[in-house]
């Protein structure tokens, strides 16, 4: 009997794994054995982070959909996966909208970064954060980034496409379409509006409102903006659009979802992704093997 239990499970190791290919780069999709297997292959993982706040007319989500639609893409070009990060970071200026999901600051860190913690248990030791037209973010990434570097010795990325794309100097024509671009990768293009969807009246304030000439002032001064000032908005169409320059037919906005999807394609290749990720795990590999060892007795203490 022995020899049979032994013949067996000889016999069940020989056999070949049998593992459903990747139907999505999205963890939350992919089962145990699909991610223990990506593992394997890449530690690699993004993570989104927006806001949920008024835009007009445009959708209230349309500052986590920008770094969602990203966060696929790159999943694509670098052979990592990606998940779903943190929908309704600090919101800033909007606060005062109905539409508009308020957490502050120190409590998105304090979610991202245990999140990041389990994450690396995990396995997925190279992780980007991405944030895109949200300009608050840096106060809850970036404090994420730091934080986390200085508890565990590993270094996350944190790419803000908002300050990142002048880099690539692309003209206003390559972006035009990206927020639909966006919004198709996605899978939520119907939530950009069609011309017409909204009257005159919907789509600004409802009354007049009066000027905050301060703000005006510090702004011209160059002595505004979400990490320098705070203010809030005086109306709750004052962020985000209204409804000119909208596609006329759903045909027109399903065009400009394909050209969009091609112009965000075009800037994720630009970036060199897979060339940034071998970097990041090359300075990973230097910190743990010269920084930490040269000055361990002065380092914070991984937690």
């Amino acid at each position: 009997m022995l020899r049979f239990i032994i013949l067996a499970v000889t016999f069940a190791a020989a056999l070949p794994a049998q593992i459903r290919p990747l139907h999505t780069r999205d963890l939350t999709r992919l089962s145990q054995v699909q991610v223990a297997a990506q593992l394997k292959k890449s530690d690699i993982i993004f993570i989104p982070v927006g806001a949920v706040e008024t835009n007009g007319t445009q959708p209230s989500g349309r500052d986590y959909t920008w770094p969602l639609a990203y966060a696929m893409t790159m999943a694509e070009e670098t052979g990592g996966l990606y998940m779903p990060g943190l929908v309704w970071s600090y919101p800033g200026t909007t606060t005062i909208a109905p539409s508009t999901v308020y957490l502050s600051p120190q409590s998105g860190t304090a979610f991202l970064k245990e999140l990041a913690h389990s994450l690396l248990k995990q396995g997925f030791r190279r992780q980007v954060y991405l944030s895109s037209s949200h300009g608050p973010a840096p106060l809850t990434v970036g404090t994420l980034a730091r934080e986390f570097f200085e508890e565990t010795h590993v270094p996350i990325l944190y790419i803000n496409m908002d300050t990142y794309l002048p880099r690539l100097q692309l003209s206003a024509a390559d972006r035009a379409k990206t927020l639909y671009g966006a919004h198709a990768i996605t899978g939520r293009l119907e939530d950009l509006p069609l011309k017409g969807d909204y009257g005159d009246a919907e789509s600004h304030a409802a009354a007049p409102v009066p000027p905050n000439q301060g703000l005006t002032t510090l702004s011209k001064l160059g002595f505004a903006g979400s990490l320098t000032l705070g203010s809030w908005v005086a109306d709750v169409m004052a962020h985000g659009g209204g409804s000119e320059g909208l596609p006329a037919t759903a045909a027109e906005r399903t065009e400009w979802g394909r050209q969009g999807t091609e112009q965000m394609k075009t800037i994720v290749k630009k970036m060199r992704m897979p060339e940034a990720m071998e970097a990041l795990r090359q300075h990973d590999r230097y910190t743990q093997e010269v920084i930490v060892p040269k000055f361990r007795g002065r380092l914070p203490a991984p937690r």
